[in-house]
């Protein structure tokens, strides 16, 4: 998978220099928190409950907006890593990967915003530390992502009128909306089962 990602060609938005930016980790672990043989998995985190936050208690990946501080997208991606999972860059991280930047916009914000989502990998499933961003952490298997079984549709309200939207059943979470977007990039670049 890793040399499939790192040959993907991923579509970046032209003029994404011009708006607000957001970068996201989506972390692989060859093996999850089982231990041998069970698999590579994904870290998946459930955003806190905060006042002004229109994500609040969404299923996503560790990331946020670009600090000044920040020298670029992949640079505010790790930091928020950091802050929100415990999680430090080290050399056992290896990027492999980006996926093609999402179109987005904050629900009080006429603005738009560029995520920008980058593919890193870990031998192993890292002990996780919450943040004050992060109601929950895990590790979630990528047969799970994969599974047709656990896909299913949800209403979502647009403008008062009930939309279907899909989505995956995650540790007691529905994963929809962009993250489950990156999950389904993720498993289409990487060429990983799921019909």
């Amino acid at each position: 998978m890793s040399e499939r990602l790192q040959n993907y060609q991923p579509r970046r938005l032209p003029g994404r220099q011009w708006v607000a930016r957001c970068g996201v980790v989506l972390l692989i672990a060859d093996q999850g928190t089982g231990g041998t043989g069970d698999g590579p998995a994904l870290l998946m985190m459930r955003r806190a409950e905060r006042h002004g936050d229109p994500w609040s208690g969404h299923v996503s990946f560790p990331g946020g907006r670009v600090d000044a501080a920040d020298a670029s997208t992949r640079a505010a991606a790790l930091r928020e890593l950091h802050e929100e999972t415990g999680i430090a860059l080290t050399r056992s991280l290896k990027p492999i990967g980006r996926l093609s930047d999402l179109l987005t916009r904050e629900h009080a914000r006429l603005r738009p915003m560029v995520v920008s989502p980058y593919v890193y990998r870990s031998p192993k499933a890292l002990k996780l530390r919450p943040g004050v961003e992060a109601a929950g952490l895990w590790w979630e298997p990528l047969a799970n992502l994969c599974d047709p079984a656990r896909r299913e549709s949800i209403s979502w309200r647009v403008a008062g009128l009930p939309l279907p939207a899909p989505s995956v059943r995650v540790n007691g979470a529905t994963l929809w909306g962009l993250s489950l977007m990156m999950v389904n990039e993720l498993i289409k670049a990487g060429q990983l089962e799921w019909k």
